[in-house]
């Protein structure tokens, strides 16, 4: 009887074995990534081809870019079991981790509030490079603590910028950005620099709506900025025509994105907005659509109409003005910043951009390891930023 069962046993986790195997194996097989970026002998611009120079020595300096794959997690590599994995860590994180950040407050012109949410790592020297990470479109430092502390693992001083809204403080101005602005970017920069004088690199993480941000930052700053290297991940390119087909191919993200813009930026500010606007905040409110509601805040942002406001904000009208080595990852199968928008033409002409495209990955997701506890999203991304770090180096040297 025992031995019968014992066999029994066995056999059920041989064969559970030999499937996960097999899964691994097909997963293996099927998840090569592929790098997109310009050839600088076909730069006639300096300054492009030193750029373009230095991206194929970032790709020779990291393993992981030189032979990119992204493997996922065999029993989450599905889009939305991928995603729904990371959704439940991030729970787990924000309920059950201790995740410790010193906040410095910061008052715009305007009488608008950011702030930035400093990781503890008074263990690392004062010269530490440091990171900052720009989180998603209603998010902030509690739903990007697994970056940085993967970052400090690495050695790095990580620290996060809340926009405006964000970070558990309401809005003080009528103002706010879905995208998020530039110029409150800009002074959240010169806080950091300030405050660490002593750093041996800076660099600067956008993730999903943050990763459109950076690229805004950093083209509008150009050379004045003091960001030396740079990360967009899940960017959505052309925001004009990011979104206009996301309710009709993925109804429910569209649905899940506008109600929870809505509710963080609308419903918690609706007195200070209407102050400002009640027909502007009408307008929001009665929008249908995730690209409905981008096109109707824009009185919020700044703006005079829709087309100032993607002028202002559209990554796309400001990418060529980078002139630091970045990197901008996306995966096929990401629901919300579609593969069809992925512009490769751009990336190739600019110089300084590095294209990682994976098959797998969903939107940010991208868990991997057999309990899909590690985040090739957060290891690739210090991956490229050390050999960014190092090819600098080389280069003074």
């Amino acid at each position: 009887m025992t031995m019968s069962w014992d066999l029994k046993t066995f056999g059920v986790l041989f064969s559970i074995s030999t499937v996960s195997l097999c899964v691994y194996y097909r997963l293996y097989q099927r998840t090569s990534a592929r790098l997109v970026y310009g050839d600088s002998k076909s730069m006639l611009d300096p300054g492009r081809r030193r750029l373009a120079e230095q991206i194929e020595d970032i790709v020779k300096l990291c393993p992981e870019l030189s032979n990119p794959k992204y493997i996922p997690t065999f029993w989450a590599a599905n889009q939305w079991a991928n995603l729904v994995l990371f959704m439940v860590k991030e729970q787990f994180d924000n309920y059950f981790r201790a995740n410790i950040f010193s906040r410095e407050i910061l008052t715009m012109p305007d009488g608008g509030t950011v702030s930035i949410d400093f990781s503890d790592d008074t263990n690392l020297c004062t010269t530490a490079p440091v990171v900052m990470f720009l989180h998603t479109v209603t998010g902030s430092s509690r739903d990007t603590s697994h970056f940085v502390r993967y970052a400090t693992s690495r050695g790095w001083r990580g620290c996060v910028f809340n926009r405006r809204g964000h970070g558990e403080i309401s809005l003080t101005s009528p103002s706010f950005n879905c995208m998020g602005d530039a110029s409150d970017t800009k002074a959240q920069v010169d806080f950091v620099t300030a405050k660490f004088p002593s750093a041996s690199y800076l660099a600067m993480v956008g993730i999903s709506a943050g990763s459109g941000l950076v690229l805004n930052y950093l083209g509008k700053e150009g050379e004045n900025t003091p960001i030396q290297a740079a990360c967009s991940l899940c960017p959505a390119y052309d925001i004009t025509q990011a979104f206009t087909q996301l309710a009709e191919l993925y109804p429910v993200v569209d649905r899940h994105l506008l109600s929870s813009v809505k509710n963080h930026f609308l419903t918690k500010n609706r007195q200070i907005l209407s102050s400002k606007s009640q027909a502007a905040l009408d307008r929001c409110y009665q929008a249908k659509t995730t690209h409905e509601f981008l096109t109707a805040h824009y009185s919020f942002a700044g703006c005079d109409s829709a087309d100032d406001y993607f002028a202002a904000n559209n990554p796309t009208e400001w990418v060529e003005g980078i002139v630091r080595p970045f990197m901008l990852v996306n995966s096929e199968d990401d629901m919300v910043c579609l593969p069809k928008n992925i512009q490769e033409d751009m990336v190739k002409a600019i110089g300084g951009a590095l294209l990682l495209r994976t098959r797998k990955g969903s939107h940010i997701a991208f868990n991997e390891g057999v309990l899909g506890t590690g985040s090739y999203l957060a290891r690739i991304t210090m991956d490229f930023l050390e050999a960014a770090r190092i090819s600098e180096n080389i280069f003074k040297s």
